[in-house]
């Protein structure tokens, strides 16, 4: 099942898509199936409805806000989203920090409109991550299916992270596409995810 995934993904080997799922879960442990589903959906289909910032003064504020968090100053500047990694989660604080232009991570982000979503490649890569979970991990693959169950899995509803998920990693980020990132920025390709 799992060598269509490799042909329908832009970039994606197997293995790689294994580093960054295991990295996912040892980064981001109190992680539930409704997290993992949404670290999913916005790697294939873009922040969806989440709000991100169009206008300077909103992401000013945007990064006031990220700098209150309790996770301020220790996120990476860019996390993967996604197995496929189509999209990145650019981390403000640290983005601003390193003197970044504000506009351009605008811009960047405005861009991720112009990306089609593909609900097949999510399905597989939600199928994917089921492999990815062993013994012991708080989130199982129980957990996993129970909450496919829940939902219009065939669908591919957008749903929200946890509260307990964004109270723990906060929302001070932008979803921007990988490709314009590094091109914008090859500095970071190496030293961040």
């Amino acid at each position: 099942m799992f060598e269509h995934l490799q042909e329908i993904s832009e970039r994606a080997s197997i293995e790689s898509m294994t580093r960054t799922a295991e990295q996912f879960l040892d980064n981001h442990p109190i992680a539930r199936a409704r997290d993992l589903y949404r670290w999913l959906w916005e790697g294939e289909f873009g922040p969806g409805t989440r709000h991100q910032p169009t206008r300077l003064d909103e992401l000013t504020q945007m990064i006031r806000t990220a700098r209150m968090h309790k996770s301020a100053g220790s996120q990476p500047m860019w996390e993967p989203l996604g197995l496929t990694c189509r999209f990145v989660h650019v981390n403000l604080i640290p983005y601003s920090d390193a003197g970044c232009p504000l506009k351009r991570i605008l811009t960047l982000g405005e861009r991720t409109r112009d990306y089609r979503a593909d609900q097949l490649r999510f399905k597989m890569q939600w199928a994917f991550m089921k492999t990815q979970i062993i013994h012991g991990m708080r989130i199982t693959v129980e957990e996993m299916v129970s909450f496919e169950n829940d939902i219009a899995f065939h669908m591919t509803p957008e749903i929200s992270f946890t509260d307990e998920y964004l109270a723990e990693y906060g929302s001070g980020y932008m979803v921007v596409p990988y490709d314009l990132f590094f091109e914008t920025y090859p500095e970071y390709a190496e030293h961040e995810s």
